[in-house]
């Protein structure tokens, strides 16, 4: 509970509030955000002052870091030369400062919100693109010391960090500028939710329990019948799929093992049985596109369909071609994927996002 002015009427708050409110609207008016920024500035100063210190690594360590993380190196020079300072940098340092809060206060916790994490206003030029390295070379020691007291072995945690190369080279291919494709996904890892574990990803929560709990899910009574690992509660994982190579059914097996061993020894929870995949990859009407020996089908083939789909079209086109508002007829078309997508809309179909299980158990 917060404690209240000397007064007892509550001034002393008001007065609080209101430089609150005040430190919004310069950082606001510093960096050039206009008002589609006001939710999130708000959420941030609802944070209040940290209570330890953001430390960012020297320009050479820096440097190093994102290497080693896969980013290009174009997107390390901008994120080196726009390396935010306290003093220098006021504005920048003070969302870099609160966003690195919120992350270490939500370490480990996938009922957390998943909140707000907007690309910064264009012109910052690459200092506004590079805020989301800074953000994850800040973090990291936090996120490192989260995986070392759970035992998660060095090389999972070292994959895991690297997505934010694949995101940064996936940005730098859609913009041709430095940033962090979706920055809200990088944001899991950083919290210590997600996991990359040979050609997957993973991520550990219970059904029913924040924004990671799959949709469609089956009903109460469902759920039930189906017994322990189905339940609000239970415990599970999620399954994701990153860009990248051939989804092999042999790279799948291996990560499928090797995740089951990693997750019971890191994060224990009694009686975990289900592992969920939420994706339009799921979608069952893709076998009117792809052979029967795709590896998308064969993907497929190793989970159980939960009943009900919602619509996918964003995520695919998102997924296939790097856009969701590209007409169809200035698409590519040089992939069987990319054929079927067009053909598929120009249809007027849409597409299904599913959500299958498997017994991570057994796989």
């Amino acid at each position: 509970m917060s404690e209240r002015g000397a007064g007892g009427d509550g001034s002393g708050d008001a007065v609080v509030v209101g430089a609150a409110a005040a430190r919004a609207h310069w950082v606001a008016d510093e960096l050039g955000c206009d008002e589609s920024y006001g939710a999130w500035l708000a959420e941030l100063d609802g944070l209040g002052e940290p209570t330890d210190e953001t430390v960012l690594p020297a320009p050479d360590d820096a440097a190093a870091l994102l290497r080693r993380l896969g980013c290009p190196e174009s997107a390390v020079t901008d994120a080196v030369t726009t390396l935010p300072g306290a003093s220098a940098d006021p504005a920048r340092w003070w969302l870099l400062d609160r966003c690195r809060a919120r992350l270490v206060r939500d370490l480990g916790d996938p009922g957390a919100s998943r909140g707000l994490w907007p690309q910064l206003p264009s012109r910052l030029g690459a200092a506004g693109g590079a805020f989301y390295l800074h953000l994850f070379l800040a973090t990291m020691p936090a996120t490192l010391r989260y995986h070392e007291d759970r035992a998660v072995p060095e090389d999972v945690s070292w994959a895991t960090l690297a997505d934010l190369g694949r995101h940064v080279a996936l940005h730098g291919a859609a913009y041709g500028a430095t940033g962090v494709d979706e920055p809200w996904w990088m944001t899991l890892h950083l919290r210590g939710i997600l996991y990359e574990i040979g050609r997957l990803q993973y991520s550990v929560f219970r059904l029913g329990e924040g924004p990671e709990h799959p949709r469609p899910w089956y009903d109460d009574s469902d759920a039930a019948l189906l017994g322990p690992g189905f339940r609000v509660g239970d415990g599970t994982v999620g399954i994701h799929i990153p860009a990248g190579g051939p989804l092999t059914p042999d790279e799948c097996a291996a990560s499928y093992r090797r995740a089951r061993h990693v997750i019971d020894a890191s994060f224990p929870v009694p009686g975990r049985r289900v592992a969920t995949c939420s994706t339009w990859l799921l979608d069952d009407q893709l076998d009117e596109y792809l052979p029967p020996e795709s590896n998308i089908l064969a993907f497929q083939r190793s989970f159980r369909l939960v009943p009900g789909w919602v619509e996918g079209d964003r995520n695919v086109m998102t997924f296939v071609f790097r856009t969701h508002d590209t007409p169809l007829d200035r698409l590519p078309q040089e992939t069987r994927m990319q054929r079927a997508v067009v053909s598929h809309l120009r249809a007027g179909r849409h597409f299904h996002w599913r959500t299958g299980w498997l017994d991570l158990s057994r796989a």
